[in-house]
C-alpha cells in the first residue's frame, strides 16, 4: 500500500509537475528510500500505528523525495552512472561537488531530511525513540 498517491502528491503537497506515467516508479522509489533512510523504521505496518503528526510528515517526506528524483533523474538516479555533463540548447548541467569535494550526489532529498528530522526517524544512536 502506497503512503501516497497522486491525488495528494498534486493537491495536499503542491509538488512539482511529474508525468503520470513517471509517478508510480517515482512514489516507489521514493517509498523505499524513506524506509531506507529511516532504518525501516518506517514500513507500511508501522507508519499505521505512528502519531498522526508523523504520518503526515512520512507523506510530506515521500512527496519531497519524488520532486527531487524526478528534478534529477528519475528513480533510477543512484544506478552507478556517473554524468560529468549534459547539455541541451543554452541548458547545461554538471554534477555539483559534494561537502567532501566527491563528484556523487546524494539520493537522499535535502527536503526530505528536513521534514523527517523532528520526527526521531533519523535517530542512529543505541536505544529505542
Amino acid at each position: 500500500m502506497p503512503y501516497v498517491d497522486r491525488e495528494y502528491y498534486v493537491g495536499t503537497f503542491k509538488g512539482e509537475p511529474v508525468d503520470d506515467a513517471d509517478f508510480p516508479s517515482l512514489c516507489m522509489r521514493a517509498e523505499e528510500l524513506i524506509e531506507e533512510m529511516t532504518m525501516y523504521r518506517v514500513t507500511p505496518v508501522t507508519v499505521l500505528n505512528m502519531p498522526e503528526t508523523v504520518q503526515e510528515r512520512v507523506k510530506m517526506a515521500v512527496c519531497a523525495q519524488i520532486e527531487y528524483l524526478d528534478a534529477n533523474g528519475g528513480a533510477d538516479m543512484d544506478n552507478g552512472a556517473d554524468l560529468q555533463s549534459a547539455g541541451l540548447g543554452k541548458f547545461n548541467y554538471t554534477k555539483a561537488s559534494g561537502a567532501n569535494g566527491s563528484t556523487e550526489q546524494s539520493i537522499y532529498a535535502p527536503r526530505t531530511l528536513r521534514i523527517l528530522a523532528p520526527t526521531g526517524l533519523l535517530y542512529r544512536g543505541g536505544g529505542t525513540i
